[in-house]
């Protein structure tokens, strides 16, 4: 990536991150996805991003991490899936970057697949320089 002087390069990681989840959003697949550190900072958004939706996934986030470090001690978890009772998928997926753990963060309508897709975003995010 070429950087012009005085370029903030961090701004720039984001932007890759976040063209990358847009391609991935458009497929129609995902109604949002988001990435999250450790802390429940939002790193990058894509899709819908309303400010309901993204309260309910950072209040899923702080839960999940404490039952992902539980665990962790016994079996590690990489991924946690909920199924609302609307056919909604909330998919939670654990992975290290910027050398901490990130949660990659994934709303999808109906029975569409989403393993093959998430794997394929989540390798997009590590060619970025996020592994």
């Amino acid at each position: 990536m070429n950087r012009t002087a005085g370029e903030n390069p961090s701004s720039s990681v984001q932007e890759a991150v976040e063209a990358a989840m847009d391609r991935h959003t458009e497929d129609s697949r995902w109604e949002a996805i988001y990435l999250f550190s450790s802390d429940g900072f939002v790193m990058a958004r894509s899709g819908r991003t309303e400010m309901d939706l993204e309260a309910c996934l950072l209040q899923f986030v702080f839960a999940l991490t404490g039952t992902v470090e539980l665990l962790d001690e016994n079996q590690p978890a990489g991924e946690i899936c909920i199924r609302t009772f609307k056919g909604r998928r909330l998919i939670f997926r654990f992975f290290k970057a910027f050398e901490e753990s990130m949660i990659l963060a994934a709303v999808t309508q109906g029975r569409k697949g989403y393993i093959r897709a998430m794997n394929s975003l989540i390798r997009e995010l590590q060619a970025h320089g996020l592994s």
